[in-house]
């Protein structure tokens, strides 16, 4: 969508000006960008949106986002809803996203974005139902782990009294809900048996945490990389919802491409405690890093070299000593690469 639209500032300034109510829309061509204000009597040219990538600053405001976001707070929706919003007051359906379309600065965007013939798109969903049976089973284990009721609400965490484990919904990276993670309500159990899909899905094909964090990572400009779903809801418990998970050490090529389609000026890699630097290295150069004439990203990677704060074996995520620990990981424990 964002490849199809940046070519198309007619549709823009109809979905900005006649759909959202915003006013003083115009379009300048050679700076290839929108102007527009919030509102009537507000500065006429106070906000700026990006015509290649869809970002937007408002100065007045001093606020950032892109258009999903604008839609999202807009509104009050969701990042899926305002998907759908979008290409209903436009007029467009996912099978003409299927043609070959004309695309921007050398086929930049070709390489971030879905296209409809990959795997992601053909995953099995669900209704959301079923999960009704685990709902509202808030767990002593995961709280004492640092991740409140309140953000296993948010992310509805549940519990399966059938085979006495708490749950984990997986979505896919538009909303929809394709799995459910199982793990054993034991903090002692061997490691081989904490984790058993209750309904299995391609983990590798979605990104934990994106279309609930999505608002917020475009709003802070930084997005965390994490290897578990647990590191993403420990975050939010800390009231930072910028956290991503793949599912494991390793980031597949839709995983890298989404997370670079995020667009957002800083990502930091918080893998756990054991993983030597040069693999770390390596991981974050060759899937986070975009650097050409269209967008360049600052990318950087969690690393306690003398395990001042993370313990030499201990295998932790940065996210589990708590908010002061991972704070401090944030703010001096950070290696840039670019």
């Amino acid at each position: 969508m964002t490849d199809y639209l940046s070519d198309k500032p007619d549709a823009l300034i109809e979905l900005i000006a006649d759909h959202l109510g915003f006013t003083n829309v115009s379009h300048n061509k050679y700076r290839n960008e929108i102007r527009f204000a919030k509102e009537e009597g507000s500065n006429p040219t106070g906000v700026v949106m990006n015509l290649s990538t869809l970002a937007y600053t408002n100065f007045p405001a001093n606020e950032h986002g892109n258009l999903y976001t604008l839609v999202m707070k807009k509104y009050k929706i969701g990042f899926p809803q305002a998907l759908d919003y979008i290409g209903t007051k436009l007029g467009l359906n996912k099978q003409q996203f299927k043609n070959d379309i004309k695309l921007p600065f050398g086929g930049f965007y070709k390489k971030i974005i879905r296209q409809q013939t990959e795997p992601e798109s053909e995953m099995k969903t669900y209704d959301e139902s079923i999960l009704e049976p685990y709902l509202d089973k808030y767990n002593l284990m995961f709280l004492r782990d640092g991740i409140s009721f309140e953000t296993q609400q948010e992310y509805k965490v549940g519990y399966d009294v059938e085979s006495g484990r708490i749950t984990i919904p997986i979505w896919t990276l538009n909303g929809q809900l394709c799995g459910i993670m199982g793990r054993l309500n034991d903090p002692n159990c061997p490691k081989e048996d904490r984790w058993l899909p209750i309904i299995p899905c391609s983990r590798s094909y979605t990104l934990y945490g994106y279309h609930i964090n999505y608002l917020t990572i475009q709003e802070k400009g930084v997005a965390v990389i994490c290897e578990s779903e647990k590191a993403v809801q420990q975050l939010h418990s800390m009231g930072s919802s910028v956290g991503l998970a793949t599912g494991g050490f390793g980031i597949s090529e839709t995983q890298a491409r989404y997370i670079k389609g995020l667009m957002v000026p800083k990502i930091i890699l918080a893998v756990d405690e054991g993983i030597e630097e040069p693999l770390i290295i390596e991981l974050a150069k060759k899937k986070l890093c975009v650097s050409n004439s269209v967008y360049q990203n600052k990318v950087g990677y969690i690393w306690d070299s003398d395990n001042e704060i993370l313990p030499k074996g201990s295998k932790m995520s940065p996210t589990d000593l708590g908010k002061e620990a991972f704070l401090s990981l944030y703010k001096r424990k950070v290696v840039w690469l670019q």
